[in-house]
């Protein structure tokens, strides 16, 4: 019966270990969700500055920067369910403030 025992506890332990580096790996995805959604914000802000300079590629601009902004959301979106995830399964004192929170970063945390 001991090697049952200790079989389960190999198991569990293998287990555990497993959704370790799975949570590690959730949250090292969460950073780069969140760094290019900063950054299709970032440039976004630079077409539209670049449209309010130069007349001539003003609609250019301006699409672009209506594109990237969506990427934007979609990222923080994508984010926000990945640190659902990690609150879900993950342990509370290992999260960051975004995490924590339970919320999908938005624009008006990036700037």
């Amino acid at each position: 019966m001991s090697t049952r025992k200790s079989e389960k506890k190999t198991l569990e332990s293998e287990s555990a270990e497993r959704l370790e580096g799975l949570l590690h790996d959730l949250e090292t995805l969460q950073a780069y969700l969140q760094e290019r959604g900063r950054h299709a914000y970032d440039l976004a802000q630079r077409f539209l500055a670049n449209a309010r300079r130069d007349a001539g590629s003003r609609a250019y601009d301006e699409r672009q920067a209506t594109m990237l902004e969506y990427q934007h959301y979609i990222w923080h979106e994508i984010a926000g369910r990945v640190s659902q995830l990690l609150v879900a399964y993950g342990e509370p004192e290992g999260t960051s403030d975004a995490t924590s929170s339970g919320q999908t970063p938005t624009s008006e945390q990036d700037s």
